[in-house]
């Protein structure tokens, strides 16, 4: 339901609940008004019917005590002249309209009355004359089955000679008249067991015949009482408490007319009420949209707001709150329209530079190729870095680093303002543009070496920078802006890799690419499916005028299923890259030394030399994983070389010490592996606590031919000895330089001229046929000193010999 139907409702049912809930109480409240105030009136004409009964009784008392003391009434009564005494009761009677007047002596005897009695004097009355003790008392007899009210009084001359009584007769002229006095309708009656007996009564005949049969007890509460199409309110009353007639006073009051009264206020009022409610309806409705339609306004506005279109009017002009909350809203309006242009601009460019981002590119770049002329121009994309930017960085400063990069661009803008621009990373950039020919190209790559050949000036410093290039050009290198931003990325990364200024992409790099993706994503599943697996080189020891076999080199190759085999250069650098070398180094370690173990149950004694990387020196608990593997083998110490690139051994020397230093601590072998290619002087390599060197091979497979090779040779070997190491070189590949090694005094030698890597079979098949002697656990038992434990390292004899 809609905001303003239910502000709507909710008027109208407060409004049409008070209406009705006061109509409803005015209707309880009239309609019993109307009875209370039947009700009152029957009071009222009750005590005004007593008080003109009472009156009409002391006007028959004072008429009856002034007749008695008449002369000649006495003397008549005295004389018994009762024709005289008849007339002359007729005379009072007719002064004070009295009914009937009559005369009872002493013995109770009608003596004279002004009408006919057939009956002669009623039984009550001669009951009462007998026994009363009153001089003047009244009763309601009943003469001729007709009803009096009569009053008697003693008559004495001077002793009670007698009674005088006079009285009204109770008929339908008295009713009525006690009608008009009074305003209710007056019956009366005598009340039987299952009916009621009209003496007279104010009412129309019909009526008294319809009246209900079974009369209720006297109460002083009005009852209802219902004629058909009448309704009166009655009320019963005895003529006079002290009588024994019986006779009842029935009061009545008409309902029908006050309830037609009562109706037709009623309707007048139902008819005001309904055009209230109708206005208070139309006000309410009109109040409901007042509030509604703002707010609708102020919803249609919202939704264009959410839609992005922040310049839809709000038209409400109010002085109200919906009025100040349609200013604040126009406010926000306005401040979330700069907001969002704020965002947008910072989603599409470079906070740092304020040139487009990726995102900003990528629309350029479909904008772009989307206006080429296709049989004129084509598209050129260069992504360059600044080679050796993070050096800088990390030797002035990242402050440094913004300003340089804040230069570079004011450069580039200024040098290739006909271009975009885009900053893509820390230190790398895009440029964009559009040529006629391929050979365009060639001209934009020569405008931006150019932009950045001459030095710039940081804070008093001036630095020179070289750059890196990886162009594409559309449509020849990709047809969308995602694969050409990607491609120049591939096409940047060659360059890099090469060392080359600039490389236009070539398909082939893709593939390289792709095949890279491929191996870091399927090296943990070649690992966990044993796709990699051990080759071995043998590495030989001459020692005393002796040359023997005494160890191999572990070295892994992978088998692709798909690609093929992959040479370890392809996937050791990825593995490294992506933290899996601490795995592939657990598993070479197992496999190694299982191997190891298989060749002891030869009779073999040969140590197995594993490569391990800077991760693995960093891996906490890397010694202890080392040390458990060597037990779950049951195999001596002595039986495991590590081997560390002496690159990973200086890149964190602190960690690198820690953990050789464990290693040590638990006699096994540690060797510094490709010596010569990492930089690093025999000063620093002294702090590492290593056993022995490994001469890279790039130094020993041209020993025999270059001078220089054979003078680093011989002066590293003459140097390790001297500081207490053995060395080992590899890459021996003809007998000439096996020997010069020997006179030189290297301890141990590897190569192709000994051995290449073989698998664990043809391995085998080598020891048993070898030109060499294979060290044997019979020959290590015969050897070793009595002192040394199983686990120690053998002592290594140091000889340097001239050449």
């Amino acid at each position: 339901m809609k905001l303003h139907s239910r502000i709507f409702a909710l008027l109208a049912t407060i409004l049409l609940g008070l209406g009705l809930s006061s109509m409803l109480f005015l209707y309880q409240s009239a309609s019993q008004k109307v009875e209370q105030d039947a009700s009152d009136k029957l009071l009222v004409a009750q005590k005004t019917f007593f008080d003109v009964l009472d009156n009409q009784h002391h006007l028959l008392n004072t008429s009856v005590e002034t007749v008695v003391k008449d002369w000649g009434l006495r003397q008549s009564i005295g004389q018994r002249d009762y024709s005289t005494l008849e007339s002359v009761l007729q005379n009072h009677s007719n002064r004070v309209g009295a009914d009937v007047a009559l005369f009872v002596d002493n013995e109770g005897v009608l003596a004279v009355s002004t009408i006919h009695q057939e009956k002669g004097l009623p039984q009550q009355i001669l009951e009462l004359v007998n026994r009363s003790q009153q001089i003047t008392f009244q009763t309601i007899t009943e003469i001729n089955q007709r009803h009096y009210q009569l009053v008697l009084t003693e008559v004495k001359a001077p002793i009670r000679v007698g009674w005088l009584g006079m009285g009204f007769e109770i008929d339908d002229q008295m009713a009525n008249r006690y009608s008009e006095i009074s305003g209710v309708n007056i019956s009366f009656v005598l009340p039987h067991s299952h009916s009621l007996q009209f003496i007279a009564s104010s009412l129309p005949e019909e009526r008294m015949k319809s009246m209900p049969p079974t009369p209720p007890s006297l109460t002083d509460k009005p009852w209802v009482i219902t004629q058909g199409e009448w309704e009166d309110l009655a009320l019963y009353r005895p003529f006079d408490e002290h009588s024994q007639s019986g006779l009842a006073i029935l009061f009545q009051q008409s309902l029908n007319e006050p309830r037609e009264k009562f109706s037709q206020w009623w309707l007048s009022l139902l008819s005001i009420f309904g055009l209230i409610s109708l206005l208070a309806l139309i006000f309410g409705y009109v109040f409901s949209r007042g509030i509604s339609k703002p707010l609708n306004q102020l919803l249609h506005v919202i939704d264009d707001v959410s839609k992005g279109d922040y310049n839809t009017p709000i038209r409400i002009y109010r002085r109200d709150e919906i009025g100040r909350l349609a200013k604040a809203f126009s406010r926000m309006q306005r401040a979330v329209s700069e907001r969002e242009e704020h965002i947008t601009y910072q989603a599409s460019h470079d906070s740092l530079t304020g040139l487009l981002n990726r995102k900003g590119l990528i629309a350029c770049i479909d904008h772009t190729i989307k206006n080429l002329d296709s049989s004129q121009e084509v598209a050129v994309l260069a992504n360059f870095r600044l080679n050796h930017f993070q050096d800088i960085v990390d030797a002035l400063g990242y402050s440094w680093g913004d300003k340089l990069i804040h230069l570079v661009t004011e450069r580039l803008g200024a040098k290739l303002e006909n271009h975009m621009l885009a900053h893509l990373n820390l230190d790398e950039f895009v440029l964009l543009g559009k040529t006629n020919d391929i050979m365009g190209a060639r001209e934009i790559n020569e405008q931006i070496h150019q932009a950045l050949q001459d030095p710039f000036c940081v804070s008093g410093i001036e630095l020179s920078l070289k750059i890196s290039v990886g162009i594409v050009i559309y449509p020849f290198s990709a047809l969308d802006a995602e694969g050409l931003l990607r491609r120049a990325g591939v096409a940047l990364n060659e360059a890099c890799g090469s060392q080359k200024a600039t490389v236009t992409y070539d398909p082939k790099h893709d593939e390289y690419s792709l095949r890279k993706l491929t191996l870091m994503a399927e090296l943990p599943k070649a690992i966990s499916e044993n796709q990699v697996c051990l080759h071995y080189q043998p590495k030989l020891r001459h020692h005393e005028g002796k040359t023997q076999v005494e160890g191999v080199e572990c070295l892994v190759r992978w088998q692709h299923p798909e690609l093929g085999f992959v040479p370890p250069d392809d996937f050791i650098g990825l593995a490294e890259k992506t933290g899996y070398i601490v795995e592939l180094t657990r598993w070479v370690l197992a496999r190694a030394l299982e191997q190891c173990q298989r060749w002891r149950n030869q009779g073999y004694d040969l140590a197995v030399a594993v490569n391990i990387s800077a991760l693995d020196l960093a891996q906490k608990n890397f010694d202890k994983e080392v040390a458990a593997l060597l037990r779950e083998a049951k195999l001596p110490n002595r039986s495991l070389i590590v081997e560390v690139t002496e690159s990973a051994a200086v890149e964190n020397p602190q960690s690198a010490i820690a953990q050789l230093s464990h290693l040590k601590d638990q006699d096994i072998k540690l060797s510094i592996d490709d010596y010569g290619t990492g930089y690093s002087s025999l000063g620093q390599l002294k702090q590492l606590p290593v056993h022995e060197l490994k001469i890279d091979k790039s130094f020993v497979q041209n020993l025999a031919q270059d001078e220089e090779d054979r003078t680093i040779v011989r002066s590293t070997i003459e140097l390790a000895h001297n500081i207490g190491l053995s060395v080992v070189a590899e890459g021996v590949e003809d007998e000439d330089t096996l020997q010069q090694l020997i006179a030189w005094g290297c301890n141990y030698m590897q190569g192709y001229f000994i051995a290449k890597p073989l698998d664990e079979a043809a391995m085998g098949k080598w020891l048993q046929r070898c030109a060499y002697p294979v060290k044997t656990l019979d020959s290590y038992n015969k050897e070793k000193p009595a002192s040394n434990s199983t686990n120690s390292v053998e002592p290594l004899p140091f000889r340097s010999t001239a050449e």
